[in-house]
């Protein structure tokens, strides 16, 4: 089983506000379509599918750390479960807790040192980022970029995280630790976007497109649909239903639990739909790693070029079964041309069912 790709990101200079309505827009499906009939449900599909996530230019990026905290779609609430990605914050290698100062008026020190860690160019703010849909001007480390942090207890360890809404939380015994956000897609956003677009999707290309008066017909058309507002959510509630609660198990690997060791593979990419910040979205690739040495100041960037030049060689399932995907690296496509071939094409073992290479021809 392949890791879920659903999303595309977009080039910085091509980002575009989506201009969604503020307040408690976001409470439920029936909300939205109330509001601003399919076509603006359709419009956020689009954003959260193919419009929030900012490519930084890495779409094979490697990363290695423990895991700090978990965000799944159980943490959420109304229409945002609409985004089902399962979510692991990485403390980033090497000696993640080394350093860190206690208190929230430390948060932002704590931040600046892991930037100048050994993978902390992940974390940081990148040049010419669009302003998030939920940046506040006053926010740190600025107002387009929150960053991601994880409350660790400064007795305990990353194998006790804080939960976030903690009574008699105490600022001296507290550090916020930086962390790297990173996302395994979930299907649903898909699913129920799918669904939609079968249903408003030949309007939406037409009717609403015509110049100057598309918005006010869209809006009328789904004013005329209302009645028929209890079909339209049951066949979007039935999609809602058929995609899976998150994909924490995406490739049968089994549970991560808080303080594992793990090499992750994916696209790097700015989120903008949220406070701003530095993620790994999708997650193409999860394992764990037995070596605590790796997480060593002295022998990290030694340890971390073997593991990633490794991992980088795997090439993913691929949509078909003659070509390697569209955006395989030439380490991946080496493998996967290897792969093909005959003498390594056995099931049992090249004895019994492999066969031999053709010898190359001697030199004249």
């Amino acid at each position: 089983m392949a890791a879920p790709e659903y999303t595309t990101c977009v080039d910085r200079k091509d980002y575009q506000d989506p201009g969604f309505p503020g307040g408690g827009f976001f409470s439920s499906l029936a909300s939205v379509i109330a509001q601003g009939g399919l076509d603006l449900l359709l419009k956020i599909c689009a954003y959260l599918l193919h419009g929030r996530l900012v490519c930084l230019g890495n779409n094979h990026q490697c990363v290695i750390g423990r895991v700090a905290s978990f965000e799944t779609v159980d943490d959420k609430s109304g229409f945002d479960k609409l985004d089902n990605d399962f979510s692991i914050n990485l403390a980033l290698c090497p000696d993640p807790l080394s350093g860190l100062q206690a208190g929230a008026a430390h948060r932002i020190d704590n931040h600046n040192a892991a930037v100048a860690g050994k993978q902390g160019e992940l974390i940081k703010e990148q040049p010419g980022m669009p302003a998030p849909i939920d940046g506040k001007p006053d926010q740190k480390p600025s107002s387009k970029f929150a960053g991601t942090f994880v409350k660790i207890h400064t007795i305990l360890s990353l194998s006790n995280p804080i939960p976030e809404d903690i009574a008699n939380e105490s600022d001296s015994t507290t550090w916020h630790l930086p962390v790297f956000h990173t996302e395994i897609e979930g299907d649903r956003t898909f699913v129920v976007c799918a669904a939609a677009t079968a249903v408003w999707g030949p309007i939406h290309e037409t009717v609403c497109k015509v110049p100057v008066i598309g918005g006010v017909l869209c809006f009328l058309i789904s004013i005329v649909l209302l009645p028929f507002l209890p079909i339209l959510l049951a066949i979007l509630g039935t999609a809602w239903v058929a995609g899976s609660n998150d994909n924490r198990d995406f490739d049968g690997g089994g549970d991560l639990k808080a303080d594992d060791l793990v090499l992750m593979h994916g696209r790097w990419a700015y989120d903008a739909g949220h406070g701003g910040w530095n993620e790994l979205h999708p997650v193409r690739h999860i394992q764990k790693i037995p070596d605590d040495e790796v997480c060593r100041w002295e022998k990290f960037d030694d340890l971390r070029d073997r593991w990633c030049d490794a991992v980088g060689k795997i090439p993913q399932v691929p949509g078909t079964a003659t070509e390697p995907p569209n955006d395989a690296s030439d380490a991946q496509k080496e493998t996967w041309d290897a792969q093909l071939r005959p003498e390594n094409r056995w099931y049992f073992h090249p004895l019994v069912d492999g066969c031999r290479p053709d010898d190359p021809e001697p030199p004249a």
